[in-house]
């Protein structure tokens, strides 16, 4: 029997060549037994017929048995749905009706309804890509697939960042991109608080200031009072955005050293009327200040203390009620009090702001921060000062007006009245202006748009009467009727 083929030493052979390193007798021996010799070849040809023949042997070589471990997805404990309910999902994820996902996915959930199992790949791609700017929403994806959505995570590669066992820890060691690094601190930090500042810690001494102040933003979710004995170990780097990111950090954890310092300096920045007053006097005060960060480029005193004093302070240091506190402040100022109310979690403050900016000047008013502060209110909250608003006003909605604009950055449907009112609203101006401008065509596509998700569905049958004569038109806004008219149809199946 001829001595048996390796395959990496025909292969160095091979690189060096025959001139260099001539083939040994074996080769032939080899390819003679395995009746594979060509007269003609020369040592050259043989090698290389020797190499592709071991090769072609070594694949179909059988493996070495043993038994295969199997792998299957647990038993569901969710519902499946209906067969009515199964088509308009896969509308919806399929790119027919992609706006209304986050209201099936809500629907679902409170339901506990099983999203259908071939629709699982298109619902993991969605809940992947929504990771890095809404890692909350992602996990609601995630759980409406139920138990098979989670096996499958765990199955692709792609999908590995939902599987339950990823490891956002050792995720997070190993990641070296600031912004990847952010996203993975945030999502560890909405499971387990403690486990991402001490994940923060093992990395923070080697980041630079600039990677240390947006580390540090991940640290809002779930803050509290057993972060501020680390903070307070970190509040003396150089770099001043750093100690401001753990000013506001201390803030929002409710640490009372921070707060009295603030209290202190404020007392400071408000005039005997209860009014901002723009220079801060005394060697002490600017040191202190200096030791929180101090003030931003161009920033005034007044602004670095609406932007991060709790709002619910105010009133017992200007001996005002918030309202008419927020009325002595210019437009920059009050968009430095609206961040401070947008970032401390008081609801009544919130509800308080949304109303004062409904009756207020829009001139003079943050829209981004207003309604960012609306898309926060919970849903009963948000419908009551709605309602208010309707019963005591006329118009509400009317184009240029701040009621449009703050009800559409809701993310949930809205009432029965709200939605009505609105509808009236966009078909009147379409109706009372012959020629719209293009700014003004523009706005109103974007409204309606805008409005598709959050018109409530059981206004169908109203909006069939009252829009029926708009889907007549040839421009732009028939196919806005009718597409409305569509949506409030096909919604109504989630709901069934």
């Amino acid at each position: 029997m001829p001595t048996p083929l390796r395959q990496p030493d025909l292969l160095s052979n091979l690189t060096l060549g025959t001139a260099r390193q001539v083939p040994g007798p074996v080769v032939a021996e080899w390819l003679e037994a395995k009746a594979a010799v060509d007269p003609t070849a020369d040592s050259a040809e043989q090698l290389l017929a020797a190499y592709a023949i071991s090769e072609r042997l070594h694949r179909l070589s059988p493996g070495t048995k043993g038994s295969i471990p199997s792998n299957t997805a647990p038993q569901e404990e969710r519902e499946a749905t209906t067969a009515r309910l199964s088509r308009a999902l896969e509308l919806i994820l399929r790119g027919t009706y992609p706006h209304v996902l986050p209201e099936a996915i809500t629907v679902l959930n409170e339901r506990k309804l099983l999203m259908p199992p071939h629709l699982l790949p298109e619902l993991l791609d969605e809940a992947v890509s929504k990771i890095p700017s809404a890692p909350a929403y992602a996990e609601q994806l995630l759980a409406a697939g139920g138990n098979r959505a989670n096996w499958l995570a765990g199955q692709n590669p792609e999908w590995k960042e939902l599987s339950p066992g990823y490891n956002l820890t050792e995720a997070l060691a190993k990641e070296a991109t600031p912004g990847r690094r952010v996203v993975l601190l945030q999502r560890l930090r909405a499971k387990d608080p403690a486990a991402a500042r001490e994940a923060l810690a093992t990395i923070w001494s080697k980041q630079s200031p600039k990677n240390q102040e947006s580390l540090l933003a991940p640290l809002e979710t779930n803050i509290g009072s057993e972060d501020v004995p680390w903070l307070r170990e970190r509040l003396g780097p150089k770099r001043k955005g750093v100690r401001r990111a753990i000013l506001r950090l201390l803030l929002l954890a409710g640490d009372p050293v921070a707060l009295d310092d603030m209290l202190r300096l404020a007392g400071e920045a408000f005039d005997g009327d209860g009014k901002i007053v723009s220079i801060l006097r005394g060697a002490e005060g600017i040191e202190l200040l200096e030791a929180y960060g101090g003030l931003k480029k161009q920033e005034t005193v007044g602004a670095f203390f609406l932007s991060n004093l709790p709002p619910h302070v105010l009133p017992e240091l200007t001996d005002r009620t918030l309202p008419e506190f927020w009325n002595t402040l210019n437009k920059d100022q009050l968009k430095a009090a609206a961040i401070a109310v947008q970032s401390f979690p008081a609801p009544g403050v919130r509800a308080e702001f949304v109303r004062y900016a409904l009756r207020g000047n829009p001139a003079q008013l943050p829209v981004k921060e207003a309604a960012a502060i609306t898309a926060a209110l919970d849903q009963e909250t948000f419908l009551e000062i709605f309602h208010e608003l309707l019963t005591t006003e006329k118009n509400v909605f009317h184009y240029g007006g701040l009621a449009r604009i703050l009800a559409l950055s809701r993310n949930e449907p809205w009432s029965e009245r709200i939605s009505k009112a609105f509808v009236l609203q966009l078909v009147s101006t379409l109706r009372e202006v012959s020629t719209l401008p293009w700014k003004l065509q523009n706005d109103l596509k974007s409204h309606w748009e805008l409005s598709l998700p959050l018109l409530d569905s059981a206004i169908f049958g109203w909006a069939r009467t009252h829009l029926h004569s708009m889907t007549e038109r040839g421009d732009v806004f028939g196919k806005l009727a009718t597409d409305a008219l569509q949506t409030l149809a096909f919604r109504r199946v989630l709901r069934e």
